[in-house]
């Protein structure tokens, strides 16, 4: 046996102090009497009364030191060291939206927690514990420990997202906990065989309830309104019937009736929607047992138009492609001007500034003289130019034109779109905020403006230098990383949650990743710049393909054996000790009420 704080044995100080007390006892004043009839009786008592006597054996006595002596050990924590068997657990929670549903008491998650946390308090003293919460982006919550209560208050702040489970990366994450210690998985679900080959042992939650939900929202703006389109799944085999209402910037605008058979699903079309809101949600009633997805949000995804600004002396391919883009604005400016400001995308056609415009993103062709891009010789060229298809300007790998002559560009943060003759004739880069997109050659030495690729290639990068055509994001999925197309000029930025929590992005510059939509409804993407503030509205909504269904997926799998293994550990029993205390201190207090 050991002791985990040596220092409480200090209270045994107590025992020579109550002896001490039984020792000495209170002496009497004299008193005169007036008769010697009962001198010897009170010759006795006086006797009896002395400061020091011998000490006698008494029931208060033992119980006191008794109580003494636990209290002292009972501060010391004694532990019992030995062998002893213990469990490896690794637990796995699914977090997912489909877990929410409420076909069971409480809803799926809930009960799984109830059931994880009645795993912990039964297992045996040190069994070890890893936590992995399942998500999009799986993570491991807390790693080999044998801390219960640590678990435990992990699991009690745990709560369901609006997402759905990346199965491969969780399969990975719990096969890396799994070689640490070699224990036995158990998934809390609500489907079988999600992990494939890896034996588990699954605790399956749902009854395969009926559930219907909102899988699609979108919006195009007509010569008499909005056409909203939005798309109703029923996951069941019963028929339902249910309504949707359109609410646009909050107010309930139209009404619809809406009967689904089992496994049908519909378009529900709302025209002539005004033009000018700025948020639109559809919600079916009445709920069910999955509510999360029984609406669907958005931003009005035109947004403003941007302000083009071009700088040529007359080029009339660059003007009239800008001119029939919806999300542009187009605007002239002399060769000669010298000052820009007030404008989204500035294009610099042969002609360059001394320096460029910082509020606004920039086009350049033939740049000369511009800090951090450098270009070659001017050189000949007979070969075809090609499109390089990348990830932000997409389809233009079929792009080819001829060039009588060009230069070579390059710049730490460019990437080629346009190559010939192992020349980069076209990068595209971002720098301190700004993006820019550099053409080394003059568009009348090229038949460029002739071909179709020609506009189909500039609204792509139009689509770059501000994404979703100009509008901004009208609406993500929940638990996405969303990183926003600001401008240049923007001085704050700030993202508002449905809840009214407001989310700072940036200063510092470059702005923060987005990464705290697991709330689903519209937020407000707000920019500061020059005194102004512009307000962007976007939708978060809950993952609904492969969590609305809400039916019974795969076959129960063979779980694997528990195991245990022997430990070398000690066993707290200081609670022991505390309960004799109680005991031997109730006894004490019933004797002495006796004696009184």
């Amino acid at each position: 046996m050991g002791l985990f704080q040596p220092l409480g044995l200090l209270a045994l100080l107590a025992v020579p102090l109550i002896l001490l007390m039984y020792l000495l006892k209170r002496k009497y004043q004299e008193k005169d009497v007036p008769s010697l009839y009962l001198w010897e009786k009170v010759l006795a008592e006086t006797k009896s009364q002395e400061p020091w006597q011998k000490l006698r054996k008494k029931l208060l006595l033992f119980l006191q030191l008794g109580a003494a002596v636990l209290l002292a050990f009972s501060l010391a924590q004694p532990h019992i060291t030995g062998s002893m068997t213990a469990q490896s657990h690794i637990l796995a929670l699914d977090c997912s939206l489909s877990m929410q549903a409420e076909d069971v008491e409480g809803s799926r998650f809930a009960a799984a927690k109830k059931d994880m946390i009645k795993t912990v308090e039964n297992a045996p003293p040190h069994s070890d514990f890893s936590l992995v919460l399942l998500t999009d982006t799986p993570s491991v919550a807390v790693s080999h420990t044998t801390e219960k209560q640590r678990i435990l208050r992990i699991l009690q702040d745990i709560k369901p997202q609006m997402g759905g489970i990346d199965w491969q990366q969780a399969k990975t994450l719990l096969q890396g906990e799994q070689k640490g210690s070699q224990g036995e998985i158990s998934l809390y679900t609500d489907g079988y065989g999600t992990l494939q080959d890896l034996e588990v042992n699954e605790h399956i939650y749902g009854n395969g309830g009926e559930n219907t939900a909102v899988t699609l929202l979108s919006q195009k703006e007509q010569e008499t309104g909005l056409y909203v389109l939005s798309r109703v799944h029923h996951y069941g085999k019963e028929p339902v019937k249910k309504e949707i209402t359109l609410y646009a910037d909050g107010t309930a605008y139209d009404t619809q009736p809406l009967s689904l058979a089992g496994g049908e699903q519909k378009d529900v079309i709302f025209r002539d929607v005004p033009k000018g809101v700025q948020t639109l949600e559809v919600r079916l009633t009445p709920s069910d047992i999955l509510g999360a997805d029984d609406a669907m949000f958005t931003g009005n995804g035109k947004g403003e138009k941007k302000k083009v600004l071009l700088v040529s002396k007359g080029n009339i391919f660059l003007e009239k492609v800008f001119s029939l883009m919806e999300q542009a604005e187009c605007y002239r400016a002399d060769e000669k001007q010298t000052e820009f400001s007030g404008y989204d995308l500035y294009i610099f056609d042969g002609s360059m500034p001394k320096n460029l415009p910082k509020d606004g993103h920039c086009m350049l062709f033939q740049p000369v003289n511009i800090d951090g891009i450098a270009t070659g010789e001017t050189k000949e060229l007979s070969a075809d130019i090609e499109g390089v298809e990348t990830a932000d300007i997409p389809d233009i790998s079929n792009v080819s034109f001829a060039l009588q002559k060009g230069v070579n560009l390059s710049a730490p943060w460019g990437r080629t779109f346009l190559r010939g003759e192992e020349m980069s004739l076209g990068i595209y880069g971002q720098t301190e905020g700004q993006k820019i997109a550099a053409f080394g050659f003059d568009l009348h030495d090229s038949d460029l403006p002739l071909k179709t690729e020609f506009p189909i290639l500039l609204y792509h990068l139009m689509e770059w230098y501000f994404p979703e055509s100009g509008g901004g994001i009208s609406q993500v999925q929940a638990g996405m990383t969303v990183d926003f197309p600001l401008q240049p000029a923007s001085e704050k930025v700030v993202v508002k949650t449905p809840s009214g929590k407001e989310i700072p992005l940036a200063p510092p510059f470059p702005a923060k990743t987005f990464a705290e939509g697991e709330e689903i409804g519209i937020y407000t993407l707000q920019e500061e710049r020059q005194g102004k503030q512009a307000e962007t509205f976007f939708g978060v909504n809950a993952k609904t393909e492969g969590e609305s269904d809400l039916s019974l997926q795969g076959e129960p799998q063979k779980g694997t054996e528990k195991k245990q293994h022997v430990v070398q550990g000690s066993r707290n029993i200081t609670s022991l000790l505390l309960l004799l205390l109680l005991a031997v201190l109730w006894i004490e207090w019933r004797v002495n009420c006796r004696e009184h």
